[in-house]
């Protein structure tokens, strides 16, 4: 998981708290007692599964700091793991950057696990002391003034779709701008006189040259670039006829041309031509495309589902409070 999954939870994590810590001192302002003890506002039957969560939380971070000697980081120009230890690069490995990641994703969701879950029981419990404070003189709430609206479906039943909705698109939209963001990470790079050999999965690929701030490109012709495989074979170079373009680290780039690989082979890539740009090797921006359909589609119905749910949502809720003129 990338930060981007957690990020939200902890920050909201602080908010919540903090309103939590308000609570606790405005229910403790005026008193002789100047401690304040969270478990006094905690519903007893709370405070048990609070305790095991509280010591698998720390149980957790103690792993996690353990299992961490720095801050894991990727270098997508040199295509290498490493961890930050205060400014210090310690190399690793993928599978040594992937369980960093996962260790640090568990601290940091841990830490805002359990300050999520204290603001949500001194909230509950917060709730239930005032209700009981204001008793029968609590003001009358509104009443609906006319028939149901024609929502086919329980308010329950809403909520729980525009939560699922809400969630999937979160999910689906984080997935796909990641996927978008490491298209180009495994590029193969091209140097004039230095042939490169690399196994390519099968597949189309177009050949990308980098072009000045006035998206001037260097021409790249079929002649100057060599496609061969292990078995000797040549493969057929042509002009991309798409014309793709994409940017990396702010520098436009534009598909001259594309070659296809039928089957997993080594293939040996030859360039000839000095561009006096950078040129790179990916998979077609076509392909990736079609390969990301199935997420889009399933991104758009999550869409549609959250902004069904909440239309519904809000009907009801206009009806329940009572808004809208009375019916004769």
């Amino acid at each position: 998981m990338p930060p981007s999954y957690f990020v939200p939870f902890f920050v909201l994590a602080f908010p919540l708290f903090g309103w939590a810590v308000f609570v606790l001192r405005r229910r403790y302002s005026g008193t002789a007692r100047r401690r304040i003890d969270p478990l006094e506002l905690m519903p007893k039957g709370a405070r048990v599964p609070f305790g095991l969560l509280f010591f698998a939380v720390l149980i957790g971070f103690g792993l996690s700091m353990s299992s961490l000697p720095g801050q894991p980081e990727y270098d997508p120009g040199s295509h290498r793991y490493f961890y930050d230890d205060h400014g210090t690069p310690v190399p690793t490995t993928r599978a040594g950057y992937l369980h960093a990641v996962a260790a640090q994703d568990r601290l940091f969701l841990g830490g805002a696990l359990v300050f999520t879950s204290v603001a949500l029981i001194i909230a509950w419990e917060e709730r239930r002391r005032q209700r009981e404070a204001l008793g029968p003189a609590r003001r009358p709430p509104r009443r609906p003034l006319g028939p149901r609206p024609k929502v086919p479906v329980p308010g329950a039943a809403l909520a729980l779709a525009g939560a699922a909705g809400l969630a999937s698109s979160i999910v689906l939209g984080l997935l796909l701008v990641g996927r978008v963001d490491l298209y180009n990470t495994d590029a193969v790079y091209l140097h004039a006189g230095h042939p490169v050999s690399v196994r390519l999965a099968p597949d189309d690929y177009t050949v990308f040259v980098g072009c000045t701030e006035a998206i001037v490109c260097p021409p790249l012709e079929p002649a100057g670039l060599s496609v061969s495989v292990s078995g000797g074979g040549a493969l057929h170079v042509v002009p991309d006829p798409s014309s793709d373009h994409l940017s990396e680290a702010a520098e436009p780039f534009v598909g001259e041309l594309s070659f296809t690989v039928p089957g997993s082979e080594v293939v040996r890539l030859d360039l000839s031509v000095r561009l006096g740009q950078p040129a790179f090797v990916v998979p077609s921006i076509g392909e990736e495309v079609r390969a990301l359909a199935g997420w889009i589609v399933l991104l758009v119905l999550s869409v549609l589902d959250l902004g069904a749910a909440l239309t519904g949502l809000v009907m009801l809720l206009a009806w329940r409070l009572g808004f809208g003129a009375a019916t004769p």
